[in-house]
């Protein structure tokens, strides 16, 4: 292997590359989240098999090209990983404090090794917290009060 000069070109490949084999992952999800429960494993397995077939038939090296190209590789990754880990949580005890070492780190390369992996939306619980009015008294908060009095009073009639 060899290392060669980076240039905007190679970057700009790369980038595409990269771009269309997230872009594939993130597809072959939305497209697994469609499919009933039961049928999951053999939709994973034919996106991930049609993936890979996919990709290696895919000629050429315009951007177009590497985009399909990896955008085909990226729905076969994320599409075996997911069935890896499907079989894996199966055979594999839950991660906690007294899980050795070896155990954590081959968990980790599966998916298992967090407690919350199926929560798929941390990045919005990271999100600060925003406080709304309660709305569950009769009487209006002062600041929603003060709104009301401040706007323009005006009769609606005529609509219906």
């Amino acid at each position: 292997m060899k290392f060669g000069k980076i240039t905007s070109k190679t970057v700009s490949s790369n980038a595409v590359s990269f771009g269309g084999a997230i872009a594939g992952g993130a597809l072959s999800g939305g497209i697994v989240t469609l499919v009933p429960d039961e049928q999951k494993i053999y939709a994973r397995g034919g996106i991930a098999a049609a993936g890979l077939l996919g990709a290696a038939a895919v000629k050429g090296t315009s951007s177009s090209d590497n985009l399909v190209k990896f955008l085909l590789v990226g729905m076969a990754i994320r599409q075996g990983t997911e069935m890896i880990k499907e079989f894996a949580e199966k055979e594999m005890q839950p991660v906690d404090e007294s899980t050795t070492t070896a155990n954590k780190f081959v968990a980790g390369m599966v998916g298992l090794a967090c407690p919350d992996c199926d929560n798929h939306v941390r990045a919005l619980n990271a999100a600060p917290v925003i406080n709304f009015d309660d709305i569950s008294s009769e009487r209006p908060t002062p600041r929603i009060a003060a709104l009301y009095s401040e706007a323009p009073q005006r009769e609606v009639s005529g609509m219906f």
